[in-house]
Formats: structure tokens, sequence, C-alpha cells
């Protein structure tokens, strides 16, 4: 006799929500740690401190041992015959420049280097040649000392700097249309980011300096944050300056940044401090500085083309977003259900090689809380990472390169997460 089979057709039936949630972790892959082309883990190019995670490349970077050895050869040689080195100096720079210009995406002429983008938009605000009564534009996501650089420019010349609030929420179009409308009233220069600092946005920044163009107004893009994250960041950008750092994406020395300028703006281009090379044309008058210290600007260029030799920059560029997207999910994950608040931030145009998570309560809302709390998280909690805030509010900005692995940012939310909310709470 058939035996009757049981009816399977209410267990067996496929639960919607749960194939919901499942969908959606499956979209978010954990990635496998890097390897370089040898089969090697990435991470062993560099000489980081195993006494703490460090989810904080953003700020300071991070470089690689053998262009640490590079420097220290180049010093060896400085020190060995300082005439010669110093003589021969400016030809090095030159060279320099010419091997990097693929990787910034314009001519060799067409850049120079300067210590940080702190100095190049420095350099870049003074070009301007502000007078009494003009005023300089700049928006609320400004990085503060390039925001400090514009007020005293302005202060001195008897100028005056007006600060344009864009929301974090903001398209593209949104950008262009609220910049547009101060731009139609013809200021001495506007001065914005590709890749904002404390709220790890991007901003339009080709559309803009076709915009400012279009308007005859002088466009600052401060890059900070581009080099590296970007393939040929400073391509088909046409503002009138435009300055990255070396020393984060890229993976350069700490004091190396390039400063690129359109021709007839860069005739106004001059380094912070006056040298021997200042009647030279641009930018052979960065070149050319005297007794500075040329090292980190030969051995960056040793650290750019040794990373794609050894690992590939866009292996390392699709690996950054792979395991921001991670670790973004998972570090979000555990501060929602920990604080019973929603931490994730609704960023118009999200930065490359960053993201952008809000604290619970006011953790972190002022400058000093934010350096308070991000010490704290080093100090107690073994994390190198950075606390940003923004309009009264804190936040967590993430950030990763080819050294990082996914549990970097799983220990971050399993052992520092409960502690943030717990000192939240205290408040």
């Amino acid at each position: 006799m058939a035996t009757k089979k049981p009816d399977t057709s209410v267990i067996d039936a496929p639960d919607p929500v749960a194939d919901e949630d499942e969908a959606e972790a499956a979209t978010i892959a954990r990635p496998e740690p890097l390897e370089a082309r040898d089969g090697s883990p990435a991470a062993a190019l560099w000489s980081l401190n195993s006494r703490w995670r460090h989810i904080n490349h953003g700020s300071y970077g991070a470089v690689p041992v053998f262009a640490q050895l590079r420097r220290m050869a180049y010093l060896q040689e400085a020190e060995s015959a300082p005439q010669r080195w110093f003589m021969a100096a400016p030809a090095r720079v030159a060279q320099a420049r010419s091997d990097l210009a693929d990787f910034i995406g314009v001519d060799a002429d067409q850049f120079g280097f300067v210590p940080n983008a702190s100095a190049g938009m420095t350099a870049s605000i003074r070009a301007l040649g502000v007078g009494a009564g003009d005023e300089i534009l700049v928006t609320d996501h400004a990085y503060g000392a390039v925001a400090f650089s514009a007020r005293r420019e302005a202060r001195q010349r008897g100028a005056k700097v007006r600060t344009v609030p864009i929301e974090l929420n903001a398209s593209a179009d949104d950008i262009l249309k609220k910049l547009g409308r101060v731009l139609a009233k013809k200021p001495a220069g506007l001065v914005v980011d590709a890749s904002s600092s404390s709220t790890a946005r991007e901003f339009p920044v080709a559309a803009l300096a076709e915009l400012a163009q279009k308007h005859g107004v002088p466009l600052l893009v401060d890059a900070a944050h581009a080099p590296g994250v970007l393939h040929r960041p400073a391509e088909g950008v046409a503002a009138s300056a435009w300055v990255g750092n070396l020393h984060k994406f890229a993976c350069g020395f700490r004091g190396t940044a390039v400063l690129v300028a359109e021709k007839n703006f860069a005739k106004n281009l001059y380094p912070v401090i006056d040298s021997w090379g200042m009647d030279e044309p641009f930018p052979g008058r960065f070149d050319h500085q005297g007794t500075l210290d040329y090292t980190p600007y030969l051995a960056t260029v040793d650290a750019i083309t040794g990373l794609e030799n050894r690992i590939g920059w866009d292996a390392i560029r699709a690996y950054i977003e792979s395991l921001l997207d991670y670790s973004t999910d998972v570090v979000a994950g555990a501060l929602d259900a920990a604080s019973g608040e929603e931490s994730r931030v609704d960023v118009g145009m999200p930065a490359p090689g960053m993201r952008l998570l809000c604290l619970p309560g006011t953790l972190g809302a002022t400058g000093p809380e934010a350096n308070e709390l991000r010490q704290r998280i080093s100090d107690e909690l073994g994390f190198e990472t950075q606390i940003t805030h923004w309009r009264d509010s804190g936040y967590l900005r993430l950030a990763a390169h080819a050294y990082n692995t996914a549990e970097d940012y799983e220990r971050f939310a399993e052992d520092a997460v409960p502690a943030i909310i717990a000192w939240s709470r205290e408040r």
C-alpha cells in the first residue's frame, strides 16, 4: 500500500522577509585580505604597530617599508655629499614630477610639489590677489586650516569670506544650483573640496570648474584625499588650482603634495617661503627651494610606483571600496543595535576611501570632544580611527587601505562599539 507523503507546502514555502534579509546580506560580501602579485599578504608591505588596529588611513596615511628604505638611502646620499645633493636637487625633483604625471593625470609642467594640501591652498588663496571689498567663497564643509587661510588673507587685504552652507545630503545638481547663484555675483574666488574631511562627501569639482570658468571666477580645489583613491584624479578638472596630498591614500611621505595650476593662474603662484627659484616660471620655482628636504618627494614616487609593481593601483582601489562597503555595514549594524539610533548618514555624494557614520547622542559634537574621544578610543580600546564633528553632531569616519582586513572592522564592532555606547550613556 502506498504511503501518503506529508504535506510540506507550508514548511517548504519561502519566507519573504527572511529571503529579503538574506538577499540584502548577500549583496555585501566579506572581502578576503588583499594579496600582492606574488601571493604574499599585502599587509606585509607595511610596518604598522600591531598594538593598534589602524582604520584611519584617510588622515595620515602609511608608508610601505620599501619606500621607507628608499628615503633612508636618499638621506644617506644627501649627507655623504651635501653640496652635490642640493645642486642636483631641482633636476631630480623635476624628474619626479615627470614620473608622477600619469598618476596625477596632468602633464609634468602643470604641477609642482608642496609640503601639504594646506600649503598649496594657502599659496593659491594668495594668488587670488584679493583687495578691499572682494569676497572669497567657501562652503561649511571646508577643511579648518584652509578656511583659516582664506579668512586671514581676507582680513589682511580688506576683503571678506562668505561661507555657503551645503546640506550633507545635497546632490551634485543641488550643489551646482546653489553655488551657481553665488558665482553669478562674481566673487574673487571659490574654495571647494573634492572630498571633504569632516563629512566624507564629494563635490562635483569638474562641473563646478566649468561653471566657475563660465562666470570668470577662479576655482580652488582642495583635493587632499583624491590621489590614490581616484585614477588620474586631476584629469579633466579645469580649475584654476587643484591641490592633492600624496601622503594619504597614495601612501607617500608626510610633507608631500602636488599643486596643479592653470597656465594663467600659475603666473601668480609662488611657494609660501621665498627662495632662490622665485624668478623661475611655474612649476620650476617650486622645484628649487634652497635647503628644503627633498627626500619625501623622491621617495614618494618610489612608494607609488612600487605599489603599482607589487599590488596594482586598480586592485588597491577596488579592494578599498569593497572593504568599506562591508565594514560600514558591520559597524553600522553594531551601532544601531546597541544604541537604538540610526547611525547611517545620507551623504549625497559619498567620498571614495571613506565612510561616515553618526555617533550616538551628542558624543563628539564639538572639536575638543571629538579629539578627546579619538584619543580615548586609541588609548583604551586600541583602535586608530577618526572622529569628526559638523553642525553640532559627532561622526565616526571610517577609512581603509590595502593593509586593512575585514577583521579590523569586525573587532571594532565587537570591542569598541559597546564602549562607545557606554560612554555616550554616561553623558
